[in-house]
């Protein structure tokens, strides 16, 4: 959390929680657009004559489809093909940044420094320099546009305009990234504008609904990409070259030895990123990568699965007491055709 929110939000009604969370009193009705303070969430700025063959050496995306009005998805994953972090990547005058749960932030930056050797690269951390909001709802769109007059439409499209850059990202919802001293003059105008104070759950529910998984650090170096759909929200090119764990990546995508994907379920029971899921005789069937608490009191997830689990009644917790609710996701999940799993493990 930069030293940006703590007044700020102090001010208009916000309660911290144990872990940094801001909490806000809960509306009585939905309201269509959420305001939420991305206050877990990092930067890195990679800049530098060589800052894009490096990232296109590095990442799982291909960083040279990035433009002034274009970002992209993508993860950093190991030789053995583990997603060690999810990003989304954004431009920045002489070079990109990367925005990712902070947990992971200080880990990531170090390992791809390792990486750097001569290349005329630099990597600095920027989270004090920006300020992050986020948008959700149906509602998002036409607000910000009647408040700054353009608003970014498509998956990952950037609109840069009144000292702000913003992202649409899946799931209804847009990034803000703003100066820290203009964070305050902002928040007041998007919720004079209608937007709702809310919590980080409402944000991470949209990711959740639209099926994009954020890898955390109990989820860090634990599957390949296709296990995380990353494949299926545009996180991976298979035409761009090497990259760090790129030859198993590409073995399991045209192999179809992907026997374990990511699916949505619902749950009237918490759970925590990392913790296994269960079938009705107690075996461990998956892994949860990321939680989100509705408004209604019960909880989102996206969890890592057996395919053959699908067909089996599934718990959050090994006594079985927690039933997860199976709930679409907004895209087809292929079926895999091998015979053996050959995914890195």
């Amino acid at each position: 959390m930069t030293d940006t929110w703590p007044s700020l939000l102090s001010a208009r009604g916000a309660q911290f929680d144990a872990s940094g969370h801001a909490r806000f009193e809960r509306a009585s009705a939905p309201a269509s657009v959420s305001l939420i303070p991305l206050l877990h969430e990092a930067s890195i700025l990679v800049a530098g004559a060589d800052a894009e063959s490096f990232l296109q050496g590095q990442l799982s995306n291909d960083i040279r489809q990035i433009t002034n009005t274009q970002g992209q998805p993508a993860a950093y994953c190991t030789p053995k093909g583990r997603v060690l972090a999810t990003f989304s990547i954004w431009p920045q005058e002489g070079g990109y940044v990367l925005r990712l749960p902070v947990e992971l932030a200080d880990r990531i930056r170090k390992r791809l420094q390792m990486y750097v050797l001569r290349s005329r690269v630099t990597l600095e951390a920027v989270s004090g320099h920006v300020a992050l909001l986020g948008l959700a709802g149906p509602g998002s769109v036409p607000l910000l546009e009647g408040l700054i007059g353009k608003a970014p439409r498509s998956p990952f499209a950037i609109i840069q305009a009144n000292g702000m850059s913003t992202m649409a990202l899946p799931g209804q919802r847009i990034e803000i990234a703003v100066r820290p001293d203009s964070a305050a003059a902002l928040w007041d105008g998007l919720a004079a504008a209608g937007a709702a104070a809310a919590a980080q759950d409402v944000w991470d529910a949209g990711a959740i609904a639209a099926g994009a998984a954020t890898v955390l650090a109990p989820t860090s170096d634990q599957f390949i990409p296709q296990m995380l759909n990353l494949e299926l929200t545009g996180a991976v090119a298979f035409d761009k070259g090497c990259y760090p764990g790129q030859e198993i990546v590409a073995r399991s995508q045209y192999r179809g030895q992907v026997k374990r994907r990511l699916y949505r379920f619902s749950s009237a029971r918490p759970a925590q990123p990392g913790a296994s899921i269960h079938t009705s005789d107690g075996a461990v069937a998956g892994t949860v990568v990321n939680v989100a608490q509705r408004p209604s009191g019960d909880y989102e997830l996206l969890a890592v699965a057996s395919q053959r689990a699908g067909h089996d009644r599934l718990y959050a917790d090994a006594e079985c007491t927690a039933p997860l609710r199976p709930v679409p996701l907004p895209y087809p999940v292929p079926e895999s055709q091998a015979q053996s799993v050959t995914d890195g493990e």
